[in-house]
């Protein structure tokens, strides 16, 4: 995927959360913003070329 793709879909991420912001609660909805924010935090990262650390759930062993 080129720059131009990528910045793209980060102004369409921005965009969608703004929406989801104004007019799902309106539905009686919430929207998850924490799925969303990770995955443009990790389009932004690729856009500058900078290494991208997503935490992992954890597993039931872990959580025990």
């Amino acid at each position: 995927m080129n720059k131009e793709d990528l910045k793209a879909r980060i102004l369409n991420e921005i965009e969608d959360v703004e929406y989801r912001y104004y007019v799902l609660p309106h539905s009686g909805l919430l929207p998850d913003y924490f799925i969303h924010y990770w995955d443009l935090a990790e389009m932004v990262s690729k856009y500058f070329d900078e290494p991208f650390y997503k935490p992992q759930k954890s597993s039931a062993d872990q959580v025990k």
